[in-house]
């Protein structure tokens, strides 16, 4: 719904520019853009965030951004978790799941890094001043003049785990492991729904909402066959 509003809107602007064009005017001449109500709901005058969005080809915020960019770190770690598995493991359904887990956070970290790609670092390198969103340091960034620094902090990224408990889970093996890497996952999962709620109540994007909502569903189901691997 988000996506065809923000289209809905571009379009009437679109078309309120070309008949201002036409009859010899200016935007400032047309009438106010409405965006559409739901179904049963009159229009209503467009906001200026909804306008903002509609004349952004990105469309996203700062928001979208600190997710994608923390959720980088965030995935960056369940692989590394998941990467300790096979030399340590017992339990043959918490492999086969790490193994899932592994794929599927690779997978999203490409398109993760292809969206920030996309809608931030590129923009920012043909028109620095235009961006607010790069400097964020690390071998994927680069260090565009002119744009605002994000904290990259993980310390209090809900869900990760410290160094200590990362130590502690490559120094364990058998049942020990399997038990504390279940514990840490789980945990982690949990701080990965935490962060997706909170970018769907702020974000904009239409790919980072659909991400945080696919993120929420599957981390969800993975909990359970992670707590179930335990109990079997």
């Amino acid at each position: 719904m988000r996506r065809g509003l923000t289209a809905a809107i571009g379009a009437a602007v679109l078309g309120l520019s070309c008949v201002a064009c036409t009859n010899g005017g200016t935007a400032a001449d047309a009438p106010p853009v409405l965006a559409p109500g739901a179904p049963g709901e009159s229009a209503s005058p467009a906001t200026e965030e909804q306008l903002a969005a509609a004349q952004d080809g990105n469309g996203h915020n700062e928001a979208d951004v600190t997710y994608m960019v923390k959720m980088i770190m965030h995935h960056e770690q369940a692989v590394e978790m998941a990467d300790l598995v096979p030399d340590r493991v017992e339990n043959a359904k918490i492999r086969a799941l790490s193994d899932r887990i592994d794929v599927a956070q690779q997978g999203e970290l490409t398109i993760m890094e292809e969206w920030l790609d996309v809608n931030v670092y590129q923009p920012a390198r043909r028109n620095p001043a235009h961006q607010n969103y790069c400097g964020l340091g690390g071998d994927h960034h680069g260090d565009e003049a002119g744009c605002v620094e994000l904290d990259t902090d993980h310390s209090d990224m809900p869900g990760m785990a410290t160094p200590e408990q990362m130590a502690e889970l490559e120094s364990a093996s058998g049942a020990a492991f399997d038990e504390l890497f279940v514990k840490l996952m789980v945990t982690h999962h949990e701080g990965g729904i935490t962060m997706a709620e909170d970018a769907m109540i702020d974000g904009r994007h239409s790919q980072v909402l659909q991400m945080a909502n696919d993120l929420i569903t599957d981390q969800s189901l993975e909990i359970e066959r992670l707590e179930s691997a335990l109990q079997n």
